[in-house]
């Protein structure tokens, strides 16, 4: 069992798009938990934010733009049969400073983590409204 890597996972879906919370264990040391939690936006075709996306820069305005704790850390684009299925752009919480993050066990314990993903989803939802409302979308 100890080859087999566990990973906590909380989703949340909107209006072409989904946030994700995850929460996985790596080593620990002095200075450090062993909890890395992360949160993820899969914004997908239909989504208006999705075709701001060009390419796989961390630091380009579409993936800057959005509320990432301590900026953007990923950027991908996931695939299904040769076809980008939707932008994947998230944070770590394993920042400098960050080291308090690696102590918390528990989505309770993490609540900063599950506010700033709330801030994401509002973002994103406000996006695909405003686009719907203005006839964009």
């Amino acid at each position: 069992m100890n080859s087999w890597k566990h990973k906590d996972m909380w989703d949340r879906r909107g209006t072409d798009f989904m946030v994700q919370v995850s929460r996985h264990e790596a080593r620990a040391d002095e200075w450090e938990g062993p909890h890395r939690w992360c949160v993820y936006a899969y914004i997908y075709p239909k989504h208006p934010h999705f075709a701001k996306f060009e390419g796989p820069s961390m630091f380009q305005e579409a993936a800057t733009i959005l509320p990432l704790h301590g900026g953007p850390s990923l950027v991908e684009y996931p695939m299904y049969e040769g076809k980008v299925t939707s932008v994947k752009v998230g944070a770590d919480y394993h920042h400098l400073h960050d080291d308090r993050f690696t102590r918390f066990s528990t989505a309770n314990e993490a609540h900063e983590v599950f506010s700033d993903a709330e801030e994401l989803f509002a973002q994103l939802q406000s996006i695909a409204d405003n686009a719907k409302a203005t006839g964009a979308a």
